[in-house]
């Protein structure tokens, strides 16, 4: 995988189908590969996990890394790269396998073959436009987890010499971290010999074995009696009518801010933080005061990298943690520091059983009598290690950026499989500005109210920056309005 993943977008004028047209001829060649293990068994929680999204989704939620190739490149570079990448990860060579009333089988094979396929682009074919329709075709094509291995590998030539790799994973194998950590091993091995530098320390059949211990089910007890407390004491929500608006029923807000930015980098300099810990009480304040909801609760997509043996593990440990914090009555400093403490319960309890989750789930919400649909928040840098704020910003910074608020970009999404969720998307190379995506189903989430949660983190950001004792807003349970 290349470090930045590349997705050209195609001009107005130019058509997939007809990028596509211009590829010339297609061949594969099949891939042997043989590594050290095999087996089969049930999936960890990782994987239960990723699973339940993409059955959610209907989609693989494919990864497409594009690169560009020296002129010297040859097949047999890439056949070698593939067959590294099976022979060491179980992950690449591990299919799936469905019966009818049963758990998933994950199913690591020892050897065999995988294709690599090679496209002739026409010499005189916008190589951009095919490249993006490409990329386009690929993330969208579903693999067969049954019989497809989740790796594709796809090199592009032109006259005769290669120009790009296309590297496509199924998102059911790895995430993101595991696919940097993948290629970073493939970039280290032995220049003679062509080994890699050491053993995997863990596998994803690993992890199912290991939570299956003693140890791994303690752990997992722990974390669903945290959820069962947090839960069960949690305030009724107040009822909502399904109230569908004009339009698409699921959308996305995008606010690219620059006085969020500022506003939340001169809190993190203040309380000797990172962003993301100021980002996030940020989210719970403004969630609050939409809601109305005392003490905040939202889910979290937490990585579980952090523990034992899994920091470099090529295949899926992020699974929902839940975050609770109390806002009222405080000032926006306060709830970032309480928030810095609830995120490590956070994260401490987000590693489970997803199917005794679930059965847990199912329990509370039957003695609670509503459902517990909550918001799910998901800061993209949080999954890296904390890194300490750039420069602080002036009061007079903050106050200008925000004189000119950006405008609000919608989407209409085809699909959304929760009522609301906020996302923290830290843009590649856009180090002056914090991405805010507000998605919603409409017909519980009002695209008034989408707005103004993203607009409530912004002016929170502003006003905590230039003045300290700036307060939530939010009002104590106790004294607050009753419901209905």
């Amino acid at each position: 995988m290349t470090a930045v993943p590349v997705s050209p977008e195609l001009s107005s004028e130019v058509t997939p189908d007809s990028a596509l047209s211009h590829i010339a001829s297609s061949q594969t060649i099949d891939v042997p590969f043989s590594g050290d293990d095999a087996g089969h068994g049930g999936l960890n929680w990782g994987q239960q996990h990723i699973l339940g999204a993409i059955r959610n989704l209907g989609s693989s939620m494919n990864m497409c890394a594009l690169r560009e190739l020296s002129p010297t490149a040859t097949v047999e570079d890439f056949a070698d790269e593939l067959r590294f990448y099976l022979n060491r990860f179980q992950a690449m060579r591990t299919l799936l396998r469905f019966e009818a009333g049963r758990p998933p089988i994950q199913v690591v094979h020892a050897s065999g073959t995988a294709p690599l396929q090679i496209l002739d682009i026409d010499p005189g074919a916008d190589l951009d436009a095919v490249l993006a329709a490409l990329v386009a075709e690929h993330e969208q094509r579903n693999f067969d987890d049954e019989h497809e291995y989740p790796i594709r590998m796809v090199l592009i030539r032109r006259a005769g010499v290669l120009t790009h790799l296309l590297t496509v994973l199924n998102h059911f194998a790895t995430d993101g971290a595991g696919a940097f950590a993948m290629y970073e091993d493939f970039l280290h091995r032995d220049p003679v010999t062509g080994q890699a530098r050491g053993p995997v320390p863990t596998h994803p059949l690993d992890l199912t074995v290991q939570q299956a211990t003693p140890a791994g089910r303690r752990q997992s007890d722990a974390s669903l009696r945290y959820w069962e407390r947090q839960l069960a004491a949690l305030p009724r929500r107040r009822p909502t009518a399904a109230v569908p608006e004009t339009g698409s029923r699921y959308r996305r807000a995008t606010l690219r801010s620059v006085p969020l930015l500022l506003g939340a980098t001169r809190v993190a300099h203040r309380l000797d933080c990172d962003v993301s810990a100021v980002l996030l009480g940020l989210f719970a304040t403004a969630l609050a005061r939409l809601t109305g909801e005392q003490p905040t609760a939202a889910q979290m997509l937490v990585s579980n990298r952090f523990r034992p043996g899994m920091a470099d593990i090529v295949g899926n440990v992020s699974q929902s943690g839940l975050f609770v914090v109390d806002v009222a009555d405080a000032t926006v400093d306060e709830v970032i520091e309480r928030a810095q403490r609830a995120v490590t319960r956070t994260y401490k309890y987000a590693y489970f059983d997803l199917e005794q989750w679930k059965t847990l789930l199912a329990t509370v919400e039957r003695e609670r009598g509503e459902e517990l649909a909550l918001c799910y928040y998901n800061d993209r840098p949080s999954q890296r290690s904390g890194t300490a704020p750039g420069s602080e910003p002036s009061v007079e910074a903050v106050t200008a950026a925000a004189a000119t608020p950006a405008p609000v970009v919608w989407s209409a999404l085809p699909f959304f499989n929760e009522r609301l969720m906020v996302t923290i998307d830290n843009v590649p190379d856009d180090d002056e500005a914090v991405t805010v995506l507000v998605s919603a189903d409409t017909w519980h989430v009002t695209s008034e109210d989408m707005e103004t949660l993203a607009r409530t983190m912004e002016s929170l950001a502003v006003a905590a920056a230039c003045d300290p004792a700036t307060v939530t807003g939010v009002r104590a349970v106790a004294e607050a309005e009753p419901v209905g």
